[in-house]
């Protein structure tokens, strides 16, 4: 019999991905006006712009970056209101930027 724990312990990039492309889907097909999902979108993109600076030369990135892309993708998934093209690129765009930012130390 296989402990569950143990296995979300060992895999909790995979497990957190998995989760949050649930919870992307589901804020994304919970919101019906167009405009609204891109202002979430941008939302999300400057708080992961942020968590990227932090975890930057601290931890390796590479299993942020799967949890990232997992809730990407299962916002795209439930926005079916939207372009996604406009939903990815507002996503890529505001990460850089807020990244941007706090690398020049306009936020704290």
């Amino acid at each position: 019999m296989t402990d569950w724990s143990m296995i979300f312990w060992r895999k909790w990039a995979e497990t957190g991905s998995i989760i949050l492309i649930l919870i992307g889907f589901l804020v994304s097909i919970s919101i019906q006006n167009p405009w609204l999902s891109y202002l979430v979108i941008l939302c999300a993109g400057f708080m992961v712009g942020r968590l990227w600076f932090n975890k930057a030369g601290k931890q390796p990135l590479f299993v942020f970056f799967l949890i990232i892309v997992g809730f990407l993708l299962g916002y795209m998934m439930g926005a079916f209101n939207t372009d996604r093209k406009i939903v990815f690129i507002i996503f890529i765009t505001s990460w850089i930027v807020s990244y941007k930012l706090h690398k020049e130390g306009y936020f704290p």
